[in-house]
């Protein structure tokens, strides 16, 4: 656990998500996984719950798949945070997860 992470240890799940993605910088993302991960679970379908079920106060825009997407309804909104964000991105459309991803 990085010390980034290791001071949310005694919040709830969900809120250990909300603070790990609010300190993701511009331009930069992580997958589920790689949340779930840094929080010291394996539970990436959790963090995508939390995420859908997040609001807009996040930056939502900067955790993907771990093919660099997002659901199909998202992806418009997503790609403008992206452009302004200078995010690397794929010919695909898709976050450059290789270049983009954050490591805390």
């Amino acid at each position: 656990m990085s010390g980034v992470t290791r001071d949310l240890e005694a919040l709830p799940f969900s809120e250990q998500v909300f603070a790990l993605v609010s300190t993701i910088p511009t331009g930069r993302a992580l997958s589920y996984g790689d949340v779930a991960a840094l929080l010291g679970s394996r539970a990436s379908r959790a963090v995508g719950r939390v995420m859908r079920d997040s609001g807009a106060d996040l930056p939502w825009w900067r955790v993907v798949s771990s093919t660099g997407s997002l659901p199909a309804e998202l992806e418009e909104r997503a790609r403008l945070h992206y452009k302004r964000e200078q995010t690397p991105m794929r010919a695909n459309g898709t976050v450059d997860l290789a270049a983009a991803r954050w490591r805390p």
